[in-house]
């Protein structure tokens, strides 16, 4: 290596030292502004993923106590963002949605046990006839969420970039695969409240926009809240950006540590109900303090309404958000987060009467850590109730010294007794557990947790082809064949879990369990006229050249 580019590279590392030096040594934010301006401009390391840019609210017992704006809505003419600038929501739609649903059924127009057939008949019978109002709300419809497309030949691209009508989108969602039984099990699915928007447009003969506005808007004198058009929401909204943190040289020619880049454009119409409104953080604490005090609802079906059911899923809000209880024990609150589009949004409605809103137009925040921080600002605590005992997972000793499975099960049941409901394990920690196992020859161990994972975690495809990937690129490739096989039972429609575990055999040179494989990928492809069936066609025709080699 030349001397002058050693040089410049030590150079570097040090100037990179010092100023991580300098970051870690920054005083602890004080004040909810001061942690937010940390927020804004991070530095080198982040503790929420991205720069923030956007709004937040804070009110105590219904007075704002801190409202402040930050960043810029367009990065490219330099537009400030102001504390009304409009946003996104993402899913905290489905709160407005759940309570439009809500007004229907005191009104006895509909009922919480009514299938959607009754509505929607034209939907498959499987759905139709088996699948209630009240499911759809609770997420414990069956339905999938929207990674299930590609089954039936939809890439997420073309998706987001159609237009459908509420009808239109309904019989999509028809055609998908449902991943569990109605009523058995919780599985978040935006499709659900797509097809409550639907309901509703059906039995109100208005569109979604027009009953949200005469049901929610004008009542409650919201000024900057709505499901605009796309042509709206270029004009008056935000931008979105995506953010992602750089190493090394780019970090030279990076802002914050990272790039951000605006994301690509998706049609309103696949967004609708289950994430397409927009509105400002004074917009949302009008709408909160309504919630509250039962202006739009009963007190008994707003009881209802907030009522928990599996994992903490009320209708549009979730009960004792588990990220939340776990960095505070002490707190209970309902909220709801929303992500679409570069937009990520919450709405936290604590037990204290602490509320805290924020909307952003950067992607995948990490919501848990801006509530909590927010929160102990607002109430002068001390980051004291942090639930203790998670074990080390770096490797198997440490895992063991710190008290192993027994540690593991013993955290998520105290935290599953504060949240109030059933928390398991992360899905990447459980996948970690397994690798720090079969690494130390502990393959009993590994293979319980594998079928705990498997009965008890509800994975869904794409989740099983990820667990199958990463073992298959392991120190412990074989394993990977197991979560293959798994995907292929629980989703037999698939023709790309029969691609996958085609992969895996092919990668173990059993050629003919490939190929078998492969040809069931084929001809699930051609039904459906999947993106990859070309692909599906390549990989048969390796194996077949194999097997003739």
């Amino acid at each position: 290596m030349k001397k002058g580019i050693l040089r410049m590279r030590l150079i570097s590392v040090s100037i990179l030292i010092i100023w991580g030096a300098f970051v870690a040594f920054k005083p602890e934010p004080k004040t909810i502004g001061d942690l937010m301006e940390s927020y804004e401009d991070p530095g080198l390391k982040i503790k929420i993923r991205s720069p923030f840019s956007g709004t937040v609210l804070v009110a105590k017992k219904g007075e704002i106590i801190f409202e402040e704006a930050y960043g810029e809505s367009d990065r490219v003419n330099k537009t400030p963002i102001t504390i009304d600038t409009k946003f996104g929501i993402g899913s905290i739609t489905k709160q407005f949605t759940a309570m439009l649903i809500m007004q229907l059924v005191e009104e006895n127009t509909i009922k919480l046990q009514d299938t959607i057939g009754t509505y929607l008949p034209y939907l498959p019978k499987e759905k139709a006839n088996h699948i209630t109002i009240h499911q759809l709300l609770s997420h414990t419809s069956g339905l999938s969420h929207y990674n299930s497309l590609q089954d039936i030949g939809v890439s997420l691209n073309d998706f987001g970039n159609t237009k459908y009508s509420p009808k239109a989108l309904a019989e999509v969602i028809g055609r998908t695969y449902l991943v569990n039984k109605p009523g058995t099990t919780y599985y978040y699915s935006s499709f659900g409240y797509d097809l409550l928007g639907a309901i509703l447009e059906e039995v109100s003969g208005k569109t979604f926009s027009e009953l949200l506005n005469a049901s929610i808007i004008k009542p409650l004198g919201l000024k900057n809240t709505g499901f605009g058009t796309n042509e709206y929401n270029s004009i008056n909204l935000a931008k979105g950006y995506s953010y992602r943190e750089v190493y090394g040289w780019d970090w030279w020619t990076s802002e914050h540590g990272g790039k951000t880049i605006e994301v690509p454009f998706r049609d309103q119409s696949t967004a609708y109900a289950a994430g397409g409104m927009h509105s400002t953080v004074k917009d949302l604490f009008i709408w909160s303090e309504a919630v509250k005090s039962n202006t739009l609802l009963s007190p008994e079906l707003t009881t209802i309404m907030l009522t928990p059911n599996m994992k903490g899923h009320c209708y549009g809000w979730v009960r004792n958000w588990d990220d939340i209880i776990e960095k505070n024990t002490k707190v209970r609150l309902y909220g709801h987060g929303g992500a679409l589009s570069g937009n990520s949004a919450f709405i936290a409605l604590y037990d204290d009467e602490t509320t805290i809103i924020y909307l952003s137009n950067r992607s995948n925040l990490k919501a848990e850590e801006i509530l909590h921080q927010i929160h102990l600002r607002a109430n002068n605590l001390t980051d004291e109730y942090k639930l203790k005992g998670y074990p080390n997972r770096s490797s198997y000793k440490r895992f063991k010294e710190s008290g192993g499975m027994s540690a593991l099960q013993d955290y998520f049941n105290t935290l599953s007794e504060y949240s109030g409901y059933k928390v398991n394990p992360s899905n990447s920690t459980m996948r970690g557990v397994m690798k720090i196992h079969l690494e130390a020859g502990e393959i009993e161990v590994a293979d319980s947790l594998k079928t705990v994972f498997f009965n008890s975690y509800n994975p869904d495809e794409r989740t099983l082809n990820e667990f199958g990937y990463d073992f298959l690129n392991s120190d412990t490739p074989k394993y990977a064949l197991e979560f293959f096989k798994e995907n292929t039972i629980k989703f037999p429609n698939s023709s790309n879990a029969w691609d996958s575990l085609g992969e895996a055999y092919l990668t173990y040179k059993s050629y003919q369990e490939a190929l078998e494989c492969y040809k069931n990928a084929v001809s699930l492809g051609e039904e459906v006229a999947h993106r990859s069936l070309k692909n599906y066609k390549e990989n048969l025709k390796k194996v077949q050249d194999k097997l003739k080699g």
